[in-house]
């Protein structure tokens, strides 16, 4: 399987276990489906599992570049879209979705927690190799 390929593998995998915490989230706040009213509050509250589950997918893909990370980032956030936007066609609450600010916090989440994680990364090592001399 080429490296491009397990990232888009991966990308659906992350897009599965957002989804399924953001559905979690959205029973939890009392609604099934993609109510106007609170939608914007469970995308905000959705964007913290999203960003925590894409840090720990480049944490397990070993993402030690800028260029992994850039476009991990940049394929998981927009299969997140997809995903995303597939649930909100068929709650035909599309528009709702898109004017929501709260899905743009989920969406940068994903986009830049393989970043966040590189430049943690990079940081433990860079004190590492300090520390030896």
């Amino acid at each position: 399987m080429k490296k491009w390929e397990r990232d888009v593998l991966v990308g659906w995998i992350v897009v599965l276990i957002v989804l399924v915490a953001h559905y979690l989230i959205t029973v939890s706040l009392g609604n099934t489906y993609f109510a106007e009213s609170t939608l914007n509050r469970m995308l905000w509250f959705s964007s913290f599992p999203a960003f925590l589950v894409a840090f720990l997918a480049a944490l397990f893909q070993k993402t030690n570049s800028l260029t992994l990370a850039v476009r991990r980032g940049v394929i998981w956030t927009a299969e997140l879209i997809v995903g995303f936007t597939v649930v909100a066609w068929f709650f035909r609450a599309f528009d709702t979705l898109f004017e929501s600010p709260g899905a743009y916090w989920l969406f940068g989440a994903v986009l830049l927690a393989p970043l966040v994680y590189l430049l943690e990364f990079r940081r433990q090592n860079r004190g590492t190799k300090a520390g030896a001399h």
